[in-house]
């Protein structure tokens, strides 16, 4: 609920960057690997690529780079609840100076309390009025006249959000290309929302905004999943691919990167992709 987004406010603050000597973030997800942390945690604290291929040398190396150092660490995204795993990447962090600091994100409340050490923090869900807010600000962007039986189907469509940003947000995304009442109306009365959900699942609403996309735009979504979870690419590279791949069309006499580049930017309007800064 927004918890990678409050950890990037803090992580990219000029008070945090004066504080620490030393700033990390790393993506860490369901493929939990000791060796596959340590090193993506000497990659984002030196920003070169790591060669090192055993533990011994990964331990000294990330020992050698925290040592001594005030530095903060962000595990986003944290699934694994074996504690003996955790307990190890710790022992080799135990090294840095007074104050450095690890944030841990995750959605399992275990996870938060044997990883912390001090009181964990639950983010609540978005109230009904701030959720409407969110999804009214890209529904109905900057238009003066509101659409009253628009606007009646659109509260009804946030209620089903459930406080939750990452599906207010896209769905407002959605709704902005549709001007019919029977086009909301088939949003909201739409079996997708009635499908089981659990922890892994994606939520309705991304289903929703995935399958309205135009075709194109959900060729290239699709082809993302060539990546593993939480990887970051580039624009031009992602586009490049795109390109390569052929899965734009030329069109309106415009050149191929420029379409691609109004499809990523569409897709990150829609909040298919996230800005991960630097």
């Amino acid at each position: 609920m927004g918890k990678t987004t409050l950890a990037q406010l803090v992580f990219n603050d000029e008070r945090v960057d004066k504080h620490f000597q030393l700033k990390m973030w790393v993506c860490v997800s369901e493929d939990f690997d000791v060796l596959r942390l340590i090193k993506a945690i000497i990659e984002s604290g030196t920003g070169r690529s790591c060669e090192a291929l055993e533990m011994d040398p990964l331990q000294k190396c990330l020992r050698d780079m925290v040592k001594g150092k005030r530095f903060l660490l962000v595990l986003d995204d944290v699934w694994n609840e074996d504690q003996e795993q955790w307990d190890k990447l710790k022992y080799v962090l135990a090294c840095g100076s007074y104050g450095a600091s690890i944030v841990v994100t995750t959605r399992l409340k275990r996870v938060a309390s044997f990883m912390g050490t001090v009181p964990m923090h639950q983010l609540s869900c978005l109230s009904e009025d701030d959720c409407w807010s969110l999804f009214k600000q890209r529904a109905f962007g900057n238009q003066t006249e509101e659409r009253p039986n628009l606007v009646m189907i659109g509260k009804e469509i946030v209620k089903k959000c459930k406080g939750v940003p990452l599906a207010a947000k896209p769905l407002g995304g959605l709704m902005c290309f549709k001007n019919e009442e029977n086009e909301w109306l088939s949003v909201m009365h739409s079996a997708l929302w009635n499908l089981p959900e659990d922890n892994g699942s994606i939520l309705p609403a991304l289903r929703l905004s995935y399958l309205h996309l135009p075709v194109e735009q959900r060729r290239c979504f699709a082809y993302c999943a060539i990546f593993p979870k939480d990887y970051a690419i580039e624009k031009e590279k992602l586009i490049h691919l795109w390109v390569a791949n052929g899965l734009i069309s030329s069109k309106r006499g415009l050149e191929i990167e420029d379409i691609g580049g109004e499809i990523f930017n569409e897709l990150c309007w829609r909040s298919f992709f996230q800005d991960v800064g630097g």
